[in-house]
């Protein structure tokens, strides 16, 4: 039995163990953390060659044989020459569908000018832009004299890809022979295990790792192009099982018109003198951009060229500043302020956009008076028939002509309904206006849907031309003012002079791109309308049941947005619509009649930069707006999402038909606090103090006064 030094000791040993167990635990918690930390020895997941093909492992690609073997597997550039070679032999094998062209054989051409095959080529070196017809039966179809090529039919669209308007741009030949590369393989081919894991055409390019082998990887592999995002656009496992089958179908219903290297005399300027064959180790972000043209034989500078040597200082007209549609104007980055001076010792403005024309092109004694603009200037019903400059270089004109005399179905227009061009670098998207800021193209929501989903295809950022910096005279304004055609730029990479062990990830992130342009060349606008309409019925806004009200502030309301959608942030056209009635004393209840007179407010919606998963189950981008309700409001609020493009053509709302009504409904508690907590807890203690204390005071009085009848001894507490 325990006595009182028995219990007294167990008292004192109480607060020894509470002291003592901590270090216990201290002491003893590595030894738990042992068997955890063996086992992180090996990294979770599987190497790339654990799943697939060494081949496709170590990005073996299957073309050959014949060729330079670097080059052929993109571990080394292509020059000029080797280019050229490499064309003309995939050209000779593939006769059915490949046909090699330099320049154009000339004419009389669309604005009445005889031309000569010599007027297409480079100023310098003599070169002309070679270029590969493809489409299936290219031997086939009308035969177009001007353009010297075969395989031309009314009922198959065009499209021109063109690379290299810029010298020192090199992956912007690559990823073009890179594309060529890969339809000379496949055509005509189906059902190919291109990764070797067992499944046919599981993993089509859409920048998604559909299949999600890149998944089962390892953290370390899963980013092998080396971009910090795993499984990504490029990386292994993305985009890896294509379909040759859609390949096939796409060159035998479409006219390809590739433009690999259009500045030939630029290239080889870069290659041979300027920079150097090994430019990555001495200009990976500089070099020369321009063609050859010399320009102290202008007539408009008094700097005499004895030599003929390219004058680094002065020389040189920057091809994508020089096409005709609102040429010239001192905007931005393009200048000069006075086209075609040049001076002696002065900075080289790798900007220049070419010579102003002089000509009364129209003969009415007039010069210049209604520039390229898609205007009648001179009221004179005619329009942007006496130009101010532009396309006065062997590259443009070569373009231009190719364009205007592209023309299978008769009607007067070109063929060319989509164009793309290449350039490098900073991983963008562009498409028109860049000549003007604060300005948008009657297709604004067509341009900007195509430009959103190639952004996908390659994580690339999508934006209009001109949000980057505005330039006029460039090649996408031109094709789409001129002509109406849907034109994008694509700024490949990080660096004008890739590190060679970078071109053929760089390549595969980008080789989709041209396919999708090649797709949509039927009717760019109609597949807009179509796949806006599709990315409406995956959308979501947060539903009543899911919002979460806070204890106090605003009240978050999310909106899970497709990326392809092209919504605009302007408040006036996407915004969340509320309104709040809250109940009189005289009801508890109320209905659609007490929401009559109250008036719709609006609040903007911000992108948070997350994820979140559509209706379909892909990926989607997170949108919230906030409405400004008092905490101590109690009652209902209404809700709508309506979603608008930058010109207002599709105002789409949330929730849908569909969804059973034309506005959600949410219930709004009462939320403001009832005082700070310190003055709650003083008030807990005065209440406890005299509840308990009365309520003691009050048993103590009844024991005393109840002692006899309760039948307690005397004496006795």
């Amino acid at each position: 039995m325990p006595n009182e030094d028995t219990i007294g000791l167990r008292e004192r040993r109480v607060p020894l163990i509470a002291m003592l167990l901590p270090l216990m635990l201290s002491l003893l918690a590595p030894a738990t953390l042992i068997a955890p930390v063996g086992a992180q020895d090996s990294e979770p997941g599987y190497a790339p060659e654990d799943i697939w093909s060494d081949e496709y492992a170590f990005q073996i690609f299957p073309w050959g044989p014949h060729g330079d073997i670097d080059k052929l597997q993109f571990r080394e550039y292509y020059d000029y020459f080797s280019m050229k070679e490499r064309m003309q032999t995939l050209a000779a094998y593939y006769p059915d569908f490949l046909q090699y062209h330099e320049g154009l054989l000339g004419g009389v051409n669309a604005r009445g000018d005889e031309m000569t095959s010599d007027d297409y080529k480079g100023w310098y070196y003599n070169h002309p832009s070679p270029w590969m017809k493809i489409t299936g039966n290219v031997n086939g179809g009308e035969y177009n004299p001007f353009n010297d090529d075969d395989g031309n039919y009314a009922d198959r669209p065009d499209v021109m890809l063109v690379g290299n308007h810029h010298a020192r741009e090199w992956m912007s030949f690559e990823v073009p022979m890179f594309f060529l590369e890969t339809i000379a393989y496949y055509y005509g081919k189906a059902g190919i295990d291109n990764d070797g894991d067992g499944l046919i055409d599981e993993d089509g390019w859409d920048g998604i790792d559909n299949d999600g082998d890149c998944a089962l990887l390892n953290a370390t592999n899963q980013d092998s192009n080396g971009d910090g995002i795993p499984c990504g656009p490029g990386d292994l496992g993305v985009d890896e099982d294509f379909s040759e089958q859609f390949i096939t179908d796409l060159i035998n219903t479409r006219e390809i018109y590739l433009i690999p290297m259009l500045n030939t005399d630029g290239v080889r300027y870069d290659m041979e003198e300027y920079c150097g064959p090994t430019a990555w180790e001495n200009c990976y972000r500089s070099g020369w951009r321009k063609n050859l043209r010399d320009n102290t034989v202008t007539g408009v500078t008094p700097i005499p060229d004895v030599d003929e040597e390219v004058d680094e200082g002065c020389d040189g007209v920057d091809l994508n500043r020089n096409y005709q549609f609102e040429w010239g104007a001192p905007l931005g980055a393009t200048g000069p302020l006075f086209p075609g001076m040049c001076y002696a010792d002065g900075p080289n403005n790798d900007v220049y956009n070419g010579p102003v024309n002089y000509e009364d092109n129209d003969g009415d004694g007039l010069v210049n008076e209604d520039h390229v603009d898609g205007k009648d200037d001179d009221a004179d019903g005619q329009i942007d028939e006496d130009w101010l400059g532009g396309n006065s270089e062997p590259e443009t004109k070569f373009i231009q002509d190719m364009t205007e005399m592209n023309d299978d179905d008769g009607d007067g227009a070109s063929d060319f309904k989509v164009t793309l061009t290449w350039h490098s670098f900073s991983e963008l998207v562009l498409w028109p206006w860049g000549h003007c800021t604060n300005c948008y193209t009657p297709d604004d929501e067509y341009l900007v849907y195509h430009g959103n989903v190639m952004g996908e295809m390659t994580d690339y950022a999508p934006m209009q031309s001109s949000e980057l910096y505005p330039t006029t005279g460039d090649f996408c304004d031109w094709h789409y003012g001129v002509h109406n055609s849907y034109c994008y730029t694509i700024e490949i990479g990080n660096a004008f002079h890739e590190f060679p062990e970078d071109i053929a990830h760089i390549a595969v992130r980008n080789v989709g791109v041209p396919f999708y342009m090649a797709q949509i060349a039927d009717d760019p606008r109609y597949r807009a309308i179509v796949g806006i309409e599709n990315t409406t019925a995956t959308q979501w806004l947060e539903e009543p049941k899911n919002v979460t009200v806070p204890a106090e502030g605003d009240i978050p309301i999310g909106m899970c947005l497709d990326k392809a959608f092209p919504f605009t942030p302007d408040v006036n056209r996407t915004h969340l619509m509320w309104r709040f009635v809250e109940p009189t004393r005289q009801q508890n209840d109320f209905g659609p009649t007490e929401w009559v007179d109250v008036a719709w407010s609006m609040s903007p919606f911000m992108e948070l930069g997350e994820q979140c998963v559509l209706l379909d189950g892909s990926n989607g981008t997170m949108l919230e707006s906030h409405i400004p309700l008092p905490d101590t409001s109690v009652g209902k609020i209404q809700y709508k999402a309506m979603l608008g493009t930058t010109n207002g053509a599709f105002p789409f709302s949330y929730p849908t038909v569909e969804e059973g009504g034309n506005y959600y409904e949410l219930a709004i508690p009462y939320r403001a606090s009832f005082g700070s907590s310190v003055l709650a807890v003083m008030m807990f203690l005065v209440i406890a103090s005299f509840v308990w204390g009365g309520l003691g005071l009050t048993l103590r009085a009844m024991f005393d006064d109840e002692r006899g009848v309760i039948g307690l001894p005397e004496g006795v507490e």
